[in-house]
């Protein structure tokens, strides 16, 4: 699978380096590299684009406001020098947001987030009819299963053997061993649901099984092979309950 790429951003050293990147990964195919948002226009009323990079702060029209007007919105990365737009960002469902100065091995983390996320899309095209999303259900004494609603299926996952879940986009995605289900939904409705302290949020896109957590160094978490971020807002009440011996024995 191979993603057509847009780059939008007004600062022409900002377009080089992005387009350099983009080079470096095979999945990527650039088809063009914009220095504003009209430009961009043309191309996304002319050809299929899968992933957007864009830049925030742009003359005439920003960023923010170019995504706003999209009736169809491509796949997005915001890239921008600016960390107080990240909410703004995430309201308008953004996939990541990449803090300039970019580092290659940053954005290779994104972009490959991003081919996952739209495999999954292609693949397993997730039953939205209804929007019944997250549906929670009590199966017993403890209320050990959670139902999702995925790819025209009700499936009954049990809280012991979910990792993490990670929020893309409009949904959220589920890693329950070598299993991911995708399923249509927002993170916060997921902490929600989940049972606490069994599970806790640590990232404004990632909410960690406690039991599942291997080890932890500095801000990042590791489940098996996968690193979660830690960050700063979720820091202080992940480290609560690690002291008081509620992560590790």
């Amino acid at each position: 699978m191979i993603l057509n790429c847009l780059i939008v951003d007004d600062e022409l050293l900002a377009r080089r380096l992005l387009t350099d990147y983009v080079a470096k990964i095979p999945a990527l195919n650039l088809v063009a590299a914009c220095a504003s948002a009209m430009e961009a226009q043309s191309f996304l009323q002319k050809q299929r684009i899968d992933l957007l990079f864009l830049d925030i702060q742009m003359p005439d029209v920003t960023g923010l406001s170019f995504l706003r007007s999209l009736q169809k919105k491509p796949v997005t990365i915001l890239t921008t020098a600016y960390t107080e737009y990240a909410l703004q960002g995430y309201e308008l469902f953004v996939l990541d947001y990449l803090l300039k100065p970019i580092s290659f091995e940053r954005f290779f983390q994104a972009a490959s987030r991003a081919i996952e996320y739209i495999g999954l899309l292609n693949s397993k095209v997730p039953d939205i009819t209804g929007y019944a999303d997250i549906v929670l259900r009590n199966d017993g004494p403890n209320n050990e299963y959670l139902f999702v609603k995925s790819d025209f299926k009700i499936h009954k996952i049990a809280y012991s053997s979910i990792d993490l879940i990670e929020a893309y986009g409009e949904y959220v995605l589920i890693f329950s061993g070598k299993e991911k289900i995708m399923t249509l939904g927002q993170l916060g409705k997921m902490e929600q649901v989940l049972p606490r302290p069994g599970f806790v949020r640590v990232h404004r896109s990632f909410i960690v099984n406690f039991a599942k957590v291997d080890a932890m160094q500095g801000n990042t978490i590791y489940i098996g092979e996968r690193q979660v971020p830690l960050s700063k807002s979720y820091r202080e009440t992940f480290m609560e309950l690690v002291q008081n011996g509620r992560l590790f024995p």
